[in-house]
């Protein structure tokens, strides 16, 4: 990427933004092991109070200086925004109707299937030949169709979820809450994949004409529900698996955390390509606000928010994408965002 220098009345909205969860979102940057700049920049933030954005504004713009990311090869600085969301399912601990959806955990395995990885995507070792290799983990259209793999794989299930749609849309999110029967409330964090590219299966249902148009979460869930039988060749189309941890949350409100290793906030938070962007870091980002029955227009969504997590779709310099919080109304925001976008990266000025 390159970074070309600005002024923040360049930023589009920089004045609007109302700040709302920004100092929330800045100081759980500073919860995390940030290199010494942004460091220091925290330490000289903690006098500033929660509640006076007007301070907060003022902090930003003397402690950081904004520059626009562009892409090295020259091409328009506009890139693509997209949005992601922390679904609620309901399910349980045991295998029991209607809970018999698995989410697996990582399987014990699992190894890297090249070097430089990060340990937890990768294959599985066999005997080629009479030698060891490491081959590619099974794919979901293997498991699928191989009973013995799948009680493998349920041995290690961290929870049974009511429903192989929001199965899929958890393992697209990447995280999630689950509502078990007693009241309690189980976190799932992300563990791992099988290797596998991922595919979407909204395309899938555009490609093979089964709809079309527009294809959101809701339209996948209505169509899964009129053709129970041809789920499982959906499901197929996407070869990734995800694996899960699982713990019991006593705080679902504070939100998943990201790869920064920090809670998320809601519509501050975004994941970016970290070979471009560093985490921690704050972002400017210009874009669209999804269209809505109150809006059937697209508004301008400029805001700061925080660069805080990573996904394996979030690939290049100008690309981001925001979270849009918790539960079913942040999925349909999340659904509907995909827009072209600018971003500029706000860098420390004393370090």
């Amino acid at each position: 990427m390159r970074l070309q220098p600005a002024q923040w009345a360049d930023l589009p909205g920089w004045n609007q933004d109302d700040f709302a969860g920004v100092w929330q979102a800045f100081r759980r940057d500073c919860g995390a092991r940030l290199p010494a700049a942004l460091a220091s920049v925290c330490a000289r933030g903690s006098t500033v109070l929660a509640a006076d954005t007007q301070a907060q504004r003022a902090f930003f713009e003397t402690q950081f200086a904004p520059w626009q990311v562009t892409p090295a090869n020259g091409q328009d600085d506009a890139g693509l925004i997209t949005g992601y969301y922390e679904p609620v399912l309901h399910g349980s601990l045991q295998r029991a109707w209607p809970y018999v959806v698995p989410v697996w955990g990582r399987p014990a395995d699992l190894v890297p299937r090249a070097a430089g990885t990060d340990g937890i995507t990768g294959g599985r070792v066999a005997w080629v030949d009479g030698q060891q290799r490491v081959l590619p983990f099974w794919s979901r259209a293997q498991i699928q169709s191989d009973p013995a793999v799948q009680t493998q794989l349920d041995r290690q299930a961290v929870v049974w979820l009511d429903s192989a749609v929001d199965a899929l849309f958890l393992q697209v999110q990447g995280s999630g809450l689950v509502r078990l029967p007693d009241g309690q409330t189980l976190r799932l964090s992300y563990a791992g994949t099988n290797g596998w590219p991922y595919k979407s299966v909204g395309r899938w249902l555009l490609d093979t004409g089964r709809v079309q148009g527009t294809v959101t979460m809701s339209i996948i869930r209505a169509w899964a529900q009129m053709h129970p039988s041809e789920v499982p060749e959906m499901l197929a189309s996407n070869p990734r698996v995800v694996f899960f941890s699982a713990a019991l949350d006593t705080q679902p409100q504070r939100g998943p955390n990201g790869a920064l290793g920090v809670p998320l906030t809601a519509m501050r938070s975004i994941a970016v390509d970290k070979r471009a962007i560093a985490l921690g870091l704050p972002v400017w980002l210009s874009t669209q606000q999804p269209y809505s029955a109150s809006a059937p227009t697209p508004q301008a969504l400029n805001r700061l928010v925080f660069a805080q997590d990573v996904g394996s779709a979030i690939t290049g310099a100008v690309r981001a994408d925001l979270f849009t919080g918790t539960g079913d109304a942040a999925g349909e925001l999340a659904g509907r965002m995909q827009w072209p976008g600018k971003m500029w990266v706000l860098l420390p000025v004393n370090p």
